[in-house]
């Protein structure tokens, strides 16, 4: 047996097409390939692993013309190809004559493919056509640039082949052997463990037609089969299923329809099932297919307007995972919501957590989503049922999360292996001073106190409702006395904001970045203070003309292309835009939200990535996509539905049946919104909001259940 090959590291997944559903997924070319000598993240994955490294079709062994591809229904791809085959014919065209193939796959447990092979030319043609295929079986995390440190890689299993099917597997480090199995139909002429060969003879005018399916198997485990015909059928079921239960959205502006339409699939897309049954966001493609605590939770925020049941969802598949006792290796603690789960064969194998809680703000974030939830559904039943995990949570920010008991809750890398970042910025250099130099811990970061003050605010309420009153007293207490100390400690008065963090000598890290914006969603800055930090968000060094850079420009450490160091992330702008409406700043809020519904025209698809470089208007005429942005990405799909609840105004109070706009103001390019059967409560509401001379109307054109609409100016 020999071992696995090192893969090269991931330089640009731009031009990338991805389709999905559960916990698998597909990645190609624009032609539908995974090419042998360009890998990078193309394959087709399954529970963190790749299962197909290489896919190639071949017509008389030539280069294909590209004529169109596609992979906007998220579960299906299609790409139609031409191979120009030379003739004697002095009529053709430049003597060539074309063979026609199309190729459709659906994904749906195994990744079925239907290739028609048509002859579209003028004479009898003998076509020649091979497909070639292998597997790596290598983790995503080795694929991302992962180094093992005490692991030998995967083993290749000698193949299994029969007439019509070959199956490929490898024996990992954890013991589990992994399995690709390719079905052709019908058998070609020649297979062998990485090529299937067929001759089709094509009168002109005729087609042919071949199906591949590709299953891949961890153990026993493996998606279910469904026949091509019978899997498109079904996940056009479940697509509509799902929009039914979401916000529909009717607009006059094409472009914002674009979005909202994409966000509302790739939201379905993102779904997977665990093991014990629960549904959760896979945090984004390709190198996030699992569940991430703070993604999840943020993504469900954002997408409340649109489907309020979501958060309930992510809350307790989150509680499920609820830390219960001390873990150093995998950063767990009483009380401490999930960061990060891995099922590859390197978290099987020990080379990395399996289950990590390496995340500061996954708990506090975790309380905030869990009383917006209550705002928007009134499920009082489920707030009593996830209550003991809330109080847990609480404890954890008390306890565990304050370090040095100066009631901040900040982190610290547990050695040199540990996580060295852990708030939403986690790459490595992401938490720096203005020059350069690093920040040690413990680290308490400027948004995870806004979290906490927002958690204990908004959770003293809950209390309230629930008759804990000694501890709403406490809460609130708490918040109070955690928002005064903040503005007073974190408060830069030269630059007009907010400092990054307090280093573990409590000493202000003065870099300038859009973290401090996220005080303006949590509600922890003062008044005269967030006015100011307004102005800075919007600042030509922070601003980019196309969104909120993560990092101003002129300090050190600023970087276009960084991953956290000058690059524009929509869902750090949506907060961002989020928390200006808060604050009564709503032309700020709208210039945020126009700069980046501006930057999504040019993106593929209407959706976001997960960044982009953070070149400003003036240095590139269109917005530059970074090459390791995923797409999508949960966080970024959820953005443009936070930024219409934006303008819209848009305040849910379930408990006492009110829907509250706050201000509503549609930008000047937008005429007309209608959003239809938003859910409040067990009541249901269509409103139209519609823009006269810069005035927006608000109608409520149709209404199901106890719900009084408010408009607030």
């Amino acid at each position: 047996m020999r071992p696995m090959r090192k893969p090269e590291s991931p330089r640009d997944i731009r031009d990338v097409q991805v389709i999905k559903h559960d916990r698998a997924f597909f990645v190609s070319d624009s032609l539908g390939e995974v090419p042998e000598d360009k890998q990078t993240a193309l394959g087709l994955y399954f529970r963190d692993t790749r299962f197909l490294s290489r896919l190639e079709l071949s017509v008389d062994d030539l280069p294909p013309i590209l004529l169109h591809s596609s992979a906007e229904r998220n579960y299906l791809q299609v790409a139609f190809l031409a191979f120009p085959l030379p003739t004697a014919d002095p009529e053709a065209i430049a003597g060539e004559e074309y063979v026609g193939v199309s190729r459709r796959r659906v994904i749906c447990g195994s990744l079925t493919e239907q290739i028609e092979v048509t002859n579209v030319g003028r004479a009898k043609r003998v076509v020649a056509l091979t497909v070639d295929f292998d597997a790596d079986f290598l983790d995503v995390l080795e694929l991302r640039g992962w180094s093992r440190a005490n692991t030998q890689p995967a083993q290749v299993l000698p193949p299994q082949a029969s007439r019509n099917s070959v199956t490929l597997g490898s024996r990992g480090a954890d013991g589990w052997v992994r399995t690709t199995t390719l079905r052709f139909s019908p058998a070609p002429e020649t297979l062998t463990s990485t090529r299937a060969a067929f001759e089709l003879t094509l009168e002109p005018g005729q087609a042919s037609e071949i199906t591949i399916e590709i299953t891949p198997e961890v153990g026993s485990v493996r998606p279910t089969r469904l026949a091509y015909r019978e899997a498109v059928l079904h996940l056009e079921q479940q697509y509509t299923q799902w929009r039914k239960r979401c916000t529909r959205f009717r607009t006059n502006n094409q472009q914002l329809a674009r979005f909202l339409e994409r966000a509302t699939m790739d939201l379905r897309m993102l779904l997977s099932e665990a093991e014990h049954g629960e549904s959760y966001i896979d945090a984004g493609l390709p190198w996030y297919g699992t569940l991430f605590g703070r993604d999840s939770i943020l993504t469900a925020y954002e997408c409340l307007g649109l489907n309020p049941d979501l958060s309930w969802t992510v809350l307790r598949t989150l509680a499920g995972l609820q830390g219960t006792g001390e873990n150093a290796g995998e950063d767990e603690e009483p009380g401490k919501i999930l960061h990060e789960l891995r099922a590859g064969e390197l978290a099987g194998a020990g080379e990395v957590p399996a289950a990590s809680f390496a995340s500061v703000d996954s708990t506090p974030l975790w309380l905030v989503l869990f009383t917006y939830a209550y705002a928007w559904t009134g499920d009082l039943a489920a707030v009593r049922s996830l209550w003991a995990n809330a109080l847990a949570a609480l404890a954890w920010i008390d306890g565990y999360g304050d370090l040095d008991g100066d009631g901040y809750v900040e982190y610290q890398a547990r050695g040199p292996g540990g996580v060295q970042n852990q708030g939403w910025k986690d790459s490595g250099g992401a938490i720096a001073n203005p020059d350069g130099g690093e920040v040690h811990g413990p680290i308490a970061l400027v948004e995870v106190q806004g979290y906490v003050y927002q958690a204990k605010s908004r959770m003293a309420l809950l209390a309230d409702e629930l008759g804990a009153l000694d501890l709403a007293e406490r809460l609130r207490t708490d918040a109070a006395l955690l928002k005064q100390r903040f503005n007073e400690d974190f408060w830069l008065e030269e630059e007009g904001t907010f400092a990054l963090a307090l280093d573990g000598d409590k000493r202000k890290v003065e870099t300038v970045a859009s973290n401090a914006g996220h005080t303006l969603w949590s509600g922890i800055a003062d008044a005269e203070k967030a006015a100011r930090v307004a102005k800075r968000m919007l600042s030509p060094r922070l601003s980019s003309g196309w969104g909120i850079r993560t990092l101003a420009a002129g300090q050190r450490p600023y970087d276009p292309l960084g991953y956290h160091t000058g690059s524009v992330w929509p869902h750090d702008n949506a907060l961002i835009a989020h928390g200006l409406k808060r604050y009564g700043f709503d032309e700020d809020a709208g210039r945020a939200v126009e700069q980046l519904f501006a930057a999504g025209l040019y993106f593929p698809l209407g959706r976001f990535p997960e960044l982009f470089c953070g070149f400003s208007r003036e240095e590139a005429p269109v917005p530059v996509e970074h090459p390791l942005a995923c797409r999508p990405q949960a966080w970024a799909v959820g953005a443009p539905l936070l930024m219409l609840r934006s303008f819209a105004g848009l305040t849910a109070d379930a408990p006492n049946g009110a829907l509250t706009l706050v201000r509503p103001e549609l930008p000047v390019w937008l005429d007309r919104l209608e959003m239809i059967g938003m859910r409040v409560g067990q009541a249901r509401v269509d409103l139209t909001l519609s823009n006269y001379d810069g005035v927006t109307a608000v109608q409520v054109a149709r209404k199901e259940g106890d719900l009084d609409v408010v408009i607030r100016q």
